[in-house]
């Protein structure tokens, strides 16, 4: 290593920051940069598009505020995940313990190369989400004053994100000060999974938390008080008045003081004991928190003796189950779309009735899906060798036994929650026919999403940039509108008439069970053309070097 300082500490903020990109996941031929510059391009685009709608309206007043608070939130929001996703970026991992404590460095400066770098990460991702918003903002805010105008609203994004980052990183700090390690662990597991379902929950829910602030103000609401994001728009008004509004300048305050108070506790919690904080993480396992597979000792005996007789499905199982509750990644992952769940629950409840009919299909849905994409995603995969070494010819047991978790790990546990509401707000025959109904269809549904699926869970690379996420987006929102709207409308039909009723679950389990034979009879054909037994897939070999046209004569 080079003698000078300047360079050594160079190189540190670089090995840091490359450290965010996770690479020991990825297929032979995956790049770490490309889910990132994907990530960046949808992170771009809703400024984008709020700017591209508001910009001919001429805003002023409370509607200004309204659109200052959609740009705010979606910048502190955005810093608040990259913060609950990067946890534990500020301590060194255990490999990075290894390697770096031997030579002559000392920890402080590990601890400013590791602030360099996620600072410069978080500098990324703010400038990208308001690049937009700052470069047309002059268009949208009526003022005569381009640079105040500017000025104002930059440093609102910028006190708004650096709150959020610098809160997270303090509660972290108070928590990692005040409890002992093995509490710590699993305190920080939860709260982090509880934090990443709240702030993808808020984000969707910007658009009605924007509109609702004039309300808020003029009533005098205490609740208004309660939100930080309402703060900072106090904040704003304080340095560009819209309003001129009482209770939004008192807003301001707050703001400034929660700022300092903030950073504060960060600098209280992590300077005097980083040391004590450092070796604490590392001498402290990993936690085995409770998750949606753990089941009590005499369902999980019942479970084993009439559903997992085969060795490979129990394996198999117990491995899902068991991946969910120790792998961090995969916990936020399926926090994100928790709370995208969440988001769309209360949007879905407002509409009435209506609305309690779509909930059950909303909500499972989100969760058939996000465990079809969380599944994707490896766990270890260095280890995967010991799947790949003990798998037989039976593909079809570990399909199986993937199948069995969700339905009764996932969807069960879902419509067990959901059904006291449902008996609280319709009559007994009427809750029972809707619970059955979505139960049916989210087993459909797993099997459609599953079809194709050939993999133990976690257990496959993944190959960055494959797929297009903006794409991929569209048509997820597209086909969950559908599916919700147009079987909701089909429930309320079959309400009324048993017959059809009951032909409609006949249906639903005879196509799953064809679906099933389908995928059966593709592996008797694979057999047939390779002359060997299917087998899972542990890479995903993405696009091929070479294409062919495939032309035959």
């Amino acid at each position: 290593m080079p003698q000078r300082p300047e360079y050594r500490f160079v190189l540190l903020i670089r090995h840091f920051f490359d450290r965010f990109f996770d690479t020991e996941s990825l297929s032979p031929q995956g790049d770490p940069h490309a889910n990132m510059n994907q990530t960046l391009g949808i992170l771009a685009v809703p400024s984008a598009f709020f700017v591209l709608v508001c910009r001919p309206l001429g805003l002023w007043g409370w509607s200004l505020v309204g659109v200052r608070y959609i740009f705010l939130s979606i910048s502190m929001i955005v810093m608040g995940l990259i913060m609950v996703f990067e946890w534990d970026a500020l301590f060194p991992d255990r490999r990075d313990y290894q390697i770096l404590t031997p030579l002559p460095l000392r920890l402080s400066t590990l601890f400013l190369a590791k602030s360099v770098a996620l600072c410069l990460f978080l500098g990324i991702f703010l400038v990208d989400v308001n690049f937009f918003g700052v470069l047309f903002w002059p268009g949208i805010d009526q003022g005569h004053n381009i640079f105040n105008l500017l000025a104002a609203h930059v440093a609102a994004m910028l006190a708004g994100g650096l709150f959020a980052a610098l809160s997270i990183a303090a509660l972290q700090g108070v928590l990692i000060t005040v409890l002992p390690g093995k509490a710590y662990r699993r305190v920080s597991a939860t709260l982090q999974t509880l934090l990443m379902t709240a702030l993808v929950m808020l984000l969707f829910l910007t658009p009605l938390m924007g509109s609702a602030i004039e309300r808020l103000a003029k009533s005098g609401s205490p609740w208004i008080y309660y939100f930080p994001g309402y703060w900072f728009i106090g904040l704003y008004e304080r340095m560009r008045p819209a309003t001129h509004n009482a209770v939004l300048l008192r807003l301001g305050g707050l703001a400034m003081r929660g700022l300092w108070c903030a950073g504060g506790l960060f600098v209280v919690t992590y300077l005097p004991f980083y040391r004590r904080h450092a070796r604490k993480m590392l001498e402290t396992p990993e936690p085995s928190p409770s998750g949606p597979g753990r089941l009590g000792a005499w369902t999980r005996t019942a479970v084993e003796r009439t559903l997992l007789r085969n060795p490979i499905q129990s394996a198999v199982f117990h491995f899902v189950g068991q991946t969910i509750r120790r792998s961090v990644k995969h916990r936020l992952f399926l926090a994100t779309y928790g709370g995208f769940g969440a988001a769309l629950a209360v949007m879905t409840l407002q509409s009435g009735e209506s609305g309690l009919l779509r909930l059950p299909l909303t909500l499972s849905f989100v969760l058939v899906s996000g465990l079809r994409a969380a599944f994707n995603f490896p766990s270890e995969l260095r280890a995967n060798w010991a799947f790949q070494i003990a798998e037989t010819s039976d593909l079809q047991a570990y399909l199986a036994a993937t199948r069995k978790w969700i339905v009764l790990c996932a969807i069960l546990p879902l419509f067990v929650l959901l059904a006291p509401m449902e008996f609280a707000c319709f009559r007994w025959t009427a809750a029972l026919f809707h619970l059955a109904f979505g139960a049916a269809l989210s087993v459909l549904l797993m099997e459609i999403l599953f079809f194709d699926f050939r993999k133990v869970p976690f257990t496959c690379s993944h190959l960055p940039g494959k797929v297009n996420l903006v794409g991929l987006s569209v048509l997820y929102i597209l086909g969950f509108t559908m599916y919700s709207s147009t079987m909701a409308d089909l429930e309320s039909w079959l309400g009324g008439l048993p017959a059809a009723a009951a032909l409609f679950f006949a249906v639903a389990a005879s196509a799953c069970v064809l679906l099933n034979r389908w995928q059966r009879r593709s592996s008797e054909r694979w057999y047939q053309e390779f002359g060997r037994a299917a087998t899972l897939d542990y890479d995903d070999p993405g696009d091929p070097v070479v294409r062919t046209l495939g032309l035959t004569q």
